[in-house]
């Protein structure tokens, strides 16, 4: 029986390192997404996520929840994917981005499982008041506020993380350099 030949085995493993090489699979808000009146998306999606105590706003976390419930399933895929470009019928690229979009759903589960803390009543009433047509100013906030303290039905428009869908549908992924900026293509 003669030797064995490592040499195309040994090959593809070395590969796989290299194709991995500078690549990141990133997932999140991007910058560049903003709301009508020019606030980042990035920027609403962290206030909501750890809070704004000074404002009144509570933390909803999805982010953080989201890594602990769900990194186990990105790095399987990330080893399947991994043997996948050994034998050359996957890229890097490709196996990022399929991580990069399990991650993303992941996300966009979690934010649409939020349903606490509650929405104050004055939110929803402002929420009801901006769909009728108002902008919403400081001044229409205690506006609302003092509708809500004479009884004022603030509606039924209260999903916390949904006043417009666009937190949820701005959850991206992309597949960049290790030093790479997540932007919105």
């Amino acid at each position: 029986m003669s030797g064995l030949d490592f040499s195309k085995i040994n090959a593809r493993l070395e590969r796989i390192p290299k194709e991995f090489d500078n690549k990141i699979a990133q997932a999140g808000f991007p910058s560049g997404l903003q709301y009508e009146d020019g606030t980042s998306v990035a920027y609403v999606a962290a206030i909501q996520n750890y809070g704004a105590p000074a404002s009144g706003i509570p933390p909803r976390p999805f982010m953080e929840p989201t890594i602990a419930d769900d990194k186990e399933g990105w790095v399987k895929l990330l080893g399947q994917g991994a043997a996948k470009v050994g034998d050359g019928s996957l890229t890097a690229v490709d196996v990022l981005e399929a991580v990069g979009l399990m991650m993303v759903g992941d996300i966009q589960e979690e934010i649409a499982g939020i349903q606490s803390p509650a929405l104050s009543p004055i939110t929803v009433l402002l929420r009801k008041w901006k769909k009728e047509g108002r902008t919403i100013t400081g001044s229409t906030v205690g506006e609302a506020a003092a509708a809500i303290a004479a009884g004022v039905d603030p509606g039924s428009d209260d999903k916390p993380l949904n006043a417009t869908g666009l937190l949820i549908s701005s959850v991206r992924n992309a597949v960049t350099a290790t030093d790479g900026e997540f932007t919105a293509s």
